[in-house]
């Protein structure tokens, strides 16, 4: 800290991720100061965890209210819950006549070939609050049918009278002509304004009828009840004496002002695991680690993304609320660009138990914060991950967990006793490593599956792992799936809402414009592109951005004649100066870099047209390692039994924390490194340093390669 700013002078910035099992609290200072905290999730008053983490934040580090600036960042699980548990609100969908039940027909694709009775994505509203008006625009955007008023109010009062809360509006080509759908909100508002309404050509403007009305539907479905969510969020932050203007992180990685939140919720869908991508690239491009897969292990699912370069993949093939976890197809597609992330895995609250085969599963279900693991002695008594980590000495058998629960060892041994060991005629410890290693290997297996579909070698990539349960399993994801070069950042524990406060304010656009490059009227595009860059730049300065700090970003979506999806494209800043040569190449280079080779001879179409518009993010300093208090050297540290499963047995093992590190010291495994919320396991000849930016960089195996 520099010796002019005292602690009063320091101002903080505040961010929180809601998860499962855990909220996990962040204060950055203007200095690159941070504290984190973790609670437990599971309170009535989603605020309450939230409010009283951070007074107990401010008051362990003697700060005042006054110190935290009003911009408060939030990560949430509130919408995906919603769309998986279906418990979202009550909601009807107008359509053009004769299309009312594309959301069930949808794309007559089955996941599994060879399961004839595999169920499909359910159509979320019922066929009795479908329903159709007579209108028609075609393709070019010119309107065949026009639409009749006093139609759509009919039909506006018939599903209010039905009970519905929402309405979707998905009108055929409204992604070209958006005249007729802004009619009916028009409408909806004047007889029927207490509904929530989404339109299709708001909500995601681009060509494929079913996945328009999806997005649409789960948009206005969740609409109700996220409104009041982050209105609870933002009065109850308020009420505990903080000025607070609430940003919500999207899928995309940017961060978003509370009200576009609450007008397109479904943007939130993978917030929280969003955040903790951004934090990793953010980590690697610091570090100068450009290619890393960040494993984001916390109590309930476990995701991994690649970031290559510094960034993070983005994807608008992402589905929600799969049938079958790890079947693609199975699911709710939402393409909207979202961070491309996999869930790879089990979290620490997944329960392991005895299939009906005689088998050991891990999976899905999870104990949640309530009642949680066995050992968390709150009133669960199946076996979980956790309880698993903690038999196996990963984690303290005498500490707490995040200071937030006392951990209780004879808890644990007992749950796996009785649901694993004795059903399986195993030993505790053989039951336990047993729920580690299928854990852990579904997870490698997945990461390795995941980073061949993007043709990419994760053998070259640096596992990044955060979260609470991260970095415990990650030395034996990275044994399985081939990654030598481990890294755990600072704060892992609370990693994602860490992410938080490095992610820029973003917004992005799509619109339908298809034509073949060779007959493409370039000076449309090019207005089209300044139209919609207009638009993005009006909502980020109605959120308080700067004008001056915002800059733009175009791609395409682009195939070759006669295929059937697409692949995204940079574009240059301005198309009327640019050659059609040089947006075949750029086409050419994605379409190898995603398929591992190009066509040659072929005729290249595009059929969307995007645009991203971001605002840098105000940034607090790094944190600097140097600040810390370091070199008490290994001497001092404490020691326990550990299990390492490369081994097949325990050995007596060094537990650290980081003050007892120096940096850029080479020091040898094993050893247990305990942070703030997490515990990094290294193991025997895995040699680990500690780095000048606070991140541990593990080697896996390089002790033997230097004997030899």
């Amino acid at each position: 800290m520099p010796a002019q700013m005292v602690a009063s002078e320091l101002r903080f910035r505040f961010a929180f991720d809601i998860g499962g099992t855990f909220t996990d609290l962040v204060l950055l200072g203007s200095d690159g100061t941070i504290y984190t905290s973790k609670v437990l999730t599971g309170a009535p008053d989603v605020v309450m965890p939230i409010r009283l983490g951070l007074l107990a934040l401010l008051q362990e580090h003697q700060l005042s209210l006054k110190q935290v600036t009003d911009v408060v960042v939030g990560a949430t699980t509130a919408v995906t819950n919603l769309v998986i548990e279906r418990k979202g609100a009550v909601t009807g969908l107008i359509s053009t006549k004769g299309f009312r039940d594309v959301i069930e027909i949808a794309r007559e694709l089955r996941y599994d070939l060879y399961d004839l009775t595999a169920p499909g994505p359910d159509a979320i509203v019922p066929r009795a609050l479908r329903t159709e008006v007579n209108e028609r625009v075609d393709a070019a955007g010119q309107v065949v049918i026009e639409m009749n008023d006093d139609e759509v109010e009919q039909v506006i009062c018939q599903l209010r009278d039905a009970g519905v809360r929402a309405i979707a509006v998905c009108f055929l080509h409204s992604f070209t002509n958006p005249s007729h759908e802004q009619r009916v909100k028009a409408i909806a508002q004047r007889v029927a304004p207490e509904l929530s309404i989404s339109l299709s050509s708001e909500v995601l403007g681009e060509i494929r009828e079913y996945e328009r009305t999806v997005a649409t539907v789960l948009n206005a479905c969740v609409m109700p009840m996220v409104g009041s969510y982050l209105g609870a969020i933002e009065d109850g932050l308020r009420a505990t004496g903080l000025k607070a203007t609430l940003h919500i992180m999207q899928s995309n990685g940017g961060v978003i002002s509370r009200e576009l939140g609450e007008r397109m919720p479904i943007r939130m869908l993978e917030s929280g695991p969003a955040a903790g991508a951004l934090g990793a690239a953010h980590s690697a491009r610091v570090s100068n680690t450009p290619n890393v897969m960040a494993f984001d292990m916390g109590g309930t699912t476990a995701k991994a993304c690649l970031i290559s370069n510094g960034r993070p993949s983005i994807t608008t093939e992402f589905e929600a609320a799969r049938q079958q976890r790890f079947k693609k197809g199975s699911g709710l597609p939402v393409r909207l660009p979202t961070i491309d992330l996999i869930e790879i895995g089990a979290g620490g609250g997944s329960i392991a138990h005895v299939d009906t085969t005689g088998l050991l599963k891990v999976g899905p279900q999870s104990a949640g914060s309530s009642p949680g693991p066995a050992c968390y002695g709150l009133g669960g008594t199946r076996p979980t991950v956790t309880d698993a980590a903690l038999v196996l000495g990963y984690l303290d058998p005498k500490g707490t967990l995040s200071g937030a629960v006392t951990l209780r060892l004879d808890l644990a041994e007992k749950a796996i006793e009785e649901h694993v060991a004795r059903p399986l005629g195993l030993s505790v410890i053989e039951a336990a490593n047993g729920i580690h290693r299928i854990v852990c290997e579904h997870m490698a297996v997945a990461a390795k599956i995941h980073a061949v579909e993007n043709g990419r070698d994760i053998r070259r990539y640096t596992l990044l792992a955060f979260g609470g349960a991260g970095p415990i399993h990650a030395r034996e994801v990275a044994r399985r799936s081939g990654c030598t070069d481990l890294l755990v950042p600072a704060n892992a524990g609370v990693f994602s809402a860490f992410g938080l406060l490095v992610a820029p304010m973003k917004m992005d656009m799509v619109r339908t414009r298809y034509a073949r490059l060779s007959e493409m009227d370039w000076s449309l595009i090019e207005a089209l592109l300044l139209g919609m860059e207009d638009a993005l730049r009006q909502e980020l300065e109605s959120a308080g951005v700067a004008p001056e700090t915002i800059s733009f970003r175009r791609s395409a979506d682009m195939r070759y004649v006669g295929q059937g999806f697409e692949v995204e494209t940079e574009l240059p800043a301005h198309l009327l100066q640019a050659e059609q040569a040089v947006i075949e190449a750029s086409f050419a280079q994605a379409y190898a870099a995603r398929f591992g080779g190009k066509l040659v001879g072929q005729r290249v179409e595009a059929v969307n047209w995007r645009v991203e518009a971001t605002a840098k993010a105000s940034q607090g300093g790094e944190v600097d390692r140097a600040q810390a208090q370091v070199g008490k050297g290994q001497q001092d540290a404490r020691v326990r039994q550990v299990f390492f499963p490369d081994i097949e047995g325990f050995v007596q093992t060094p537990v650290l924390s980081l003050e007892q590190l120096q940096t850029d010291q080479p020091y040898d495994g094993p050893a247990l490194i305990e942070q703030p919320g997490s515990t990094v396991v290294v193991g025997p000849g895995d040699i680990f340093i500690l780095d000048v930016h606070g991140n541990l960089r593990m080697t896996l195996g390089a002790r033997q390669g230097r004997a030899a």
